[in-house]
């Protein structure tokens, strides 16, 4: 809910939304800018209506108003492209100035939402296996009553049965066993090469490139969070073993929670602040060793923004696994001949200013090209519980960056956010069914396995 607002508040929101010139130049990166065109929809349209709401020449109950903060994905790309340094903050505010106005929890005004109550069940470890199984279950059985190209016909039924396949194709997935990782990466590169390479050996090992400075054995702590370890637990037992090689100490404390995230992003505060305690009771306090460690590692982005927010002392520094992994001295990588197409998720890019790490360990892995998408910076429409509130918005996000990434040519899109992975997944079946998406740690764990 929002403060009560004082002279001073007042005057310092007033400065901070003159710094804003209106010159435009969010815009292109602005994600509901792209799907809609509306200037409402927009960064600067959001900041005059806040302006028009602090003047009293408007009313923050009005439904238009409610919608138009509500609709704002939250991504940050606006505040890395703004030359001016106006802070997301100024949305957040004016969202919550809005919600308080109509009486309506953050993250639940208008449009096609579904019931709070069961997008909070996401953050259930169980719950999410369970939806797992039941997506499973449910394309298998729409492939068999109708066809290869059950997505496209039912994408044409109208009302909600025609959101059902993107919602189906969506959750976060990656091969459980390691041998589907193995087998879909071998073949891949077999495809890469031609039908000369049908035969596919493991190449000799080779060094891979990094920093020069490097950590030896470090202490860390590895956070397990529920979409990776109800979803993914292959990718994340792959990265554990990963680190071990790395001569990593790692331990996974017990009594962790969800992050925090979806919490925040269904208006639950005081579930957000039940979970960082409980994060807080497993990661810390406690007596820091003189290097500063151990550190905190996480694997999906969104959670690492989320962690790096909790007030409190932790026992050691918030860190995604990509910082991690380049100051960590990797086992020799063999060669890895393919395209590959790196995601941004916005967690990373623009809540955590990680850009060059994930490029840096791909460049490091000999023989493959990394290939850049057009508006690497622009959101995949994903946006935690939004993209659930928002389908049909998220579906044309979705399309525009498996367009993007389909054009790059790649043979091989990598992430590291699992609902970034589940929503390019979906939207890749149809733009370009045969473009895989991985992990980035899978496709890393690859390269250092042994022969």
């Amino acid at each position: 809910m929002a403060p009560a607002m004082t002279d001073g508040m007042q005057t310092e929101l007033r400065t901070l939304l003159r710094s804003c010139v209106q010159c435009g130049l969010c815009l292109p990166h602005c994600a509901t800018w792209l799907a809609t065109g509306d200037d409402v929809q927009s960064p600067r349209g959001r900041l005059i209506l806040l302006d028009e709401i602090l003047g009293g020449r408007a009313d923050a109950a009005e439904p238009s108003f409610l919608a138009a903060f509500d609709q704002c994905i939250g991504c940050r790309a606006c505040e890395s492209a703004c030359p001016s340094g106006v802070p997301y903050s100024l949305l957040e505010y004016g969202q919550d100035l809005a919600f308080a106005a109509a009486g309506s929890p953050a993250g639940w005004s208008s449009g096609p939402a579904l019931p709070a109550p069961l997008i909070r069940r996401l953050s259930s470890v169980r719950f999410l296996r369970t939806a797992a199984a039941a997506a499973t279950l449910a394309s298998g059985l729409l492939r068999g009553l109708l066809g290869p190209g059950w997505r496209t016909r039912l994408a044409r039924a109208p009302g909600g049965l025609g959101r059902l396949p993107r919602l189906l194709g969506s959750l976060p997935r990656s091969p459980s066993a390691d041998e589907g990782v193995v087998r879909l990466l071998n073949g891949l590169i077999a495809a890469a090469a031609g039908a000369a390479a049908g035969r596919v050996e493991d190449p000799s090992p080779s060094a891979t490139v990094g920093p020069e400075s490097r950590v030896a054995s470090p202490d860390i702590l590895f956070f397990r969070g529920c979409a990776n370890e109800g979803l993914m637990p292959g990718t994340s037992r792959r990265l554990l073993d990963l680190l071990r090689r790395c001569g990593c100490r790692v331990d996974v404390p017990q009594g962790q929670a969800c992050c925090g995230a979806l919490a925040a992003h269904t208006g639950d505060g005081r579930g957000r602040e039940d979970r960082h305690r409980r994060n807080r009771e497993a990661f810390g306090p406690g007596p820091a060793p003189a290097d500063g460690g151990p550190w905190i590692l996480v694997e999906a982005s969104g959670c690492g923004h989320e962690l790096k927010s909790v007030p409190g002392e932790l026992a050691g520094e918030v860190l995604d696994a990509t910082e991690i992994l380049t100051r960590l001295s990797l086992p020799p990588l063999r060669p890895v001949p393919l395209k590959v197409a790196f995601h941004d998720p916005c967690h990373l890019r623009h809540g955590q200013g990680i850009v060059a790490e994930p490029r840096r360990l791909l460049r490091g892995i000999p023989g493959l090209e990394l290939v850049e998408p057009a508006e690497p910076e622009v959101c995949c429409g994903s946006g935690g519980a939004w993209g659930l509130r928002y389908p049909d918005l998220s579906g044309i996000l979705a399309r525009r960056k498996a367009e993007n990434l389909a054009a790059t040519g790649a043979d091989l899109v990598v992430t590291t956010n699992p609902g970034c992975l589940g929503q390019i997944a979906g939207a890749l079946a149809d733009v370009a069914p045969g473009l895989p998406v991985l992990p980035l740690t899978d496709l890393l764990w690859f390269a250092a396995r042994k022969g």
